[in-house]
């Protein structure tokens, strides 16, 4: 069947079989499933969603932030019984289904850890101290503990280190390379089931580097050579220049009122 979209000839055609995926990231409380089309019908198509455990049908509630995904509580925790879930897309040209079939323990599958931070160490060139908390999704921490997975490199290298860690939000790693920047990342997986989570937000951080010592100048006075060198006036400061006299000079100004007192002895 063709069809008129936007100017352009163009073929609508019935659904066909869609792609569906189930994962909790909020184990016990209960688990979602997604689907999609990987080909466009071009006109409008529906899904309808049954899910089946233990031979009975469970509420299925649409999410209300995505089209093409539903909620589901898990009726019971460590169930022995499958899932069983089936999706179907229909539109005016016809309908298409997929059912897929899965354990609890399968599904479960945390979001990544939230809030990851690499910190240096004072006066400690190769170490960083990383923290973490658990994802907000996961519902109770106390009762269905998360084991975490917590990798790094520097940049100038391409083969991470890993680290396991049971039931704690923080490590120092103590092998870095001093001086140099490195990234980090964390997952998350329940200690009993399921599988890891996606990886966090990579941060990055430097070890410590010690903090250079302030270049300070001093002047050295030579006080031997500035008594041996007369001052430099400065060139605004004028200068008074005096006749030089001689010794005999000198001498008849010391001795002239002596002799002008003489003279008026004689003369009276």
């Amino acid at each position: 069947m063709s069809g008129i979209l936007s100017g352009s000839l163009i073929e609508v055609v019935p659904p066909r079989e869609p792609t569906v995926t189930c994962r909790s990231n909020t184990y016990p409380k209960g688990f979602y499933c997604s689907w999609h089309q990987l080909h466009p019908t071009y006109i409008p198509t529906t899904f309808e969603v049954d899910v089946q455990h233990n031979q009975r049908s469970l509420e299925v509630c649409q999410d209300p932030d995505h089209k093409n995904r539903c909620r589901v509580r898990f009726p019971e925790v460590f169930s022995s019984f499958p899932y069983k879930v089936n999706v179907t897309a229909v539109n005016a040209l016809g309908k298409f289904s997929t059912t897929i079939s899965f354990e609890e323990s399968s599904i479960v599958k945390p979001d990544p850890p939230e809030r990851v931070t690499a910190t240096p160490i004072r006066f400690n060139a190769r170490r960083l101290e990383v923290s973490w908390h658990s994802p907000a999704t996961w519902p109770d921490i106390d009762n269905f503990p998360l084991k975490y997975f917590l990798r790094y490199r520097p940049l100038i290298r391409e083969q991470w280190q890993h680290v396991e860690l049971s039931d704690s939000t923080s490590h120092t790693i103590t092998d870095a390379y001093a001086g140099k920047e490195y990234i980090i990342q964390v997952a998350a997986k329940d200690t009993e089931i399921g599988t890891w989570s996606d990886w966090s937000v990579a941060v990055h951080a430097t070890p410590w580097i010690e903090d250079p010592l302030p270049i300070t100048s001093t002047t050295e006075v030579d006080y031997t050579t500035e008594a041996r060198t007369s001052p430099i006036p400065s060139s605004n400061a004028p200068q008074k220049a005096e006749p030089p006299v001689g010794s005999a000079a000198r001498l008849f100004t010391y001795f002239s009122p002596l002799l002008l007192g003489m003279l008026l002895l004689f003369m009276w």
